[in-house]
């Protein structure tokens, strides 16, 4: 956990928190309400979504926005949260499809691999679930988006996260939320590079806190 908390604090470092990034797909759920379930069992927590109707609003390929497309997410956490200061992080793998007839004879619009963490305030309202390549793994393909094999980054927002967010024994607690997301190439966009920068100070704060 140390090596990925420096790995991630070291991303931050070298990330403009800029908005220039080439943004290659964005998403918004096309419903209301919770999409998203989150269950635990005292020390792992699944992450799911299931044919989550979604609006893309860009997308770095031939094809017009805004159109409707299924998300697919999947993701268990891999390793205890850790409670600090400024909030819970903890580290998850998963994958994720995003699909829809206008992405070509595959459908693939943006589907991908990740090792990342998630992170949030305790007793708030949202959640993100964040990855970088580097440092992490963070693997896309797509049948219309060519620009995959630059660095890049990834980060799942939860928003009316319910209940709010809390740890469960060693893990995240279990809610259900909505999900929107940010994928990116060249370099992680804004958000995520917030999310690193918290993320480091977060592990800062535990480093710090296990020295003293």
């Amino acid at each position: 956990m140390k090596k990925l908390l420096l790995a991630l604090f070291l991303a931050a470092l070298a990330l403009p928190i800029s908005a220039s990034a080439d943004v290659i797909l964005t998403f918004g759920q096309a419903i209301n309400g919770d999409t998203i379930t989150a269950t635990d069992d005292g020390t792992t927590t699944d992450i799911e979504g299931l044919n989550i109707p979604v609006t893309v609003t860009q997308i770095l390929g031939p094809v017009v926005t805004p159109f409707l497309a299924l998300l697919n997410l999947s993701a268990v956490s891999t390793g205890p949260a850790q409670v600090g200061p400024l909030g819970v992080i903890e580290p998850f793998d998963g994958d994720f499809t995003i699909t829809s007839p206008l992405c070509g004879v595959g459908f693939n619009c943006l589907s991908g691999v990740f090792t990342g963490a998630t992170f949030g305030f305790l007793n708030g309202a949202s959640l993100t679930m964040a990855s970088a390549q580097p440092p992490g793994s963070l693997i896309f393909t797509s049948d219309v988006i060519t620009e995959l094999n630059l660095p890049r980054g990834m980060a799942f927002s939860f928003a009316n996260v319910n209940p709010p967010v809390s740890v469960d024994g060693t893990t995240i607690g279990a809610f259900t939320s909505s999900v929107s997301g940010t994928f990116s190439a060249a370099v992680v966009p804004e958000p995520a590079s917030v999310l690193l920068f918290g993320i480091a100070l977060l592990g800062l704060a535990f480093v710090r806190r296990r020295k003293a």
